[in-house]
């Protein structure tokens, strides 16, 4: 695909995104090619042919709220001529008026090729919440969400009693005073620091160490020159920690079980 079309894929890779997450199943249907795969986060969901695929997306629709995304990356990593693959991460929103509020990172990859001279989708792989949230017997995965979000907000309303922050001043000399539980991580950048907050990085003239010092007992010091804040932990697997933001910090092996455990406990103790 030259550079035009490869630009027109990587924006119909939005946009059936955006109609996905609005549950317009049809137009998804529309961009598909006949034998199109389908490759849904659950083992059980994994399919080819238009037709399987169709039934599965109506199937499936009605566990699902309308959602919206931002903070889309879309990469082609893959072109060899009439067929490209697009890779993406977002953030996945529910709409205003949902029964509950969910916002979580999502990832996808989509197959493209030239059909007649049009690009028509040959695979999909969409994560969403349901490959994410464990969802016991007898329980629907709506309920669950129920469930998700009465934690989402009982930590919010936490968070509002919980008057801590750490003040420190940047490189340019202004002055931040930082509620801990905006902070998502912190890491080691010379002999200085850089906050990782739900609001952006921040460069602070302030060692690693004492940055260390400051933060409470729910900041795990992941390795020498990063620490994370427990309650942002999405994912834990050997030897990786992955923050709810999508930021991925490596573990060392003779460190994972203490980390694992020391996240663990926090995670218990809420």
């Amino acid at each position: 695909m030259n550079i035009v079309m490869e630009k027109r894929v990587v924006e119909l890779t939005q946009e059936v995104l955006a109609r996905f997450w609005q549950l317009d199943c049809e137009y998804v249907l529309s961009l598909c090619a006949d034998d199109v795969m389908w490759i849904a986060p659950e083992q059980e969901r994994y399919m080819r042919g238009i037709d399987a695929v169709r039934a599965d997306l109506f199937a499936n629709r009605e566990e699902l709220v309308p959602c919206h995304q931002s903070a889309a990356e879309y990469t082609v990593v893959q072109n060899c001529g009439r067929a490209a693959t697009v890779v993406g991460r977002y953030l996945v929103t529910t709409d205003d008026g949902a029964p509950f509020f969910m916002q979580v990172q999502q990832r996808c990859s989509f197959t493209w090729e030239l059909i007649e001279d049009e690009p028509r989708i040959r695979s999909i792989y969409v994560s969403n919440p349901r490959g994410e949230l464990a969802v016991a017997d007898g329980e629907t995965f709506v309920n669950a969400l129920g469930k998700m979000a009465s934690r989402y907000m009982e930590a919010r309303i936490a968070e509002k009693g919980d008057h801590r922050r750490i003040v420190f001043s940047d490189t340019e000399g202004t002055s931040h005073f930082i509620p801990l539980s905006d902070i998502v991580s912190v890491s080691a950048k010379g002999k200085r620091c850089v906050f990782h907050t739900v609001s952006g990085a921040i460069e602070a003239r302030m060692s690693f160490s004492s940055a260390a010092a400051k933060l409470g007992e729910d900041f795990i010091t992941v390795h020498r020159s990063h620490l994370a804040n427990a309650s942002y932990v999405s994912t834990l697997r050997p030897f990786t920690v992955e923050m709810a933001d999508g930021e991925r910090i490596r573990v060392p092996e003779r460190r994972f079980t203490e980390v694992r455990k020391a996240i663990m406990r926090i995670h218990e103790n809420d």
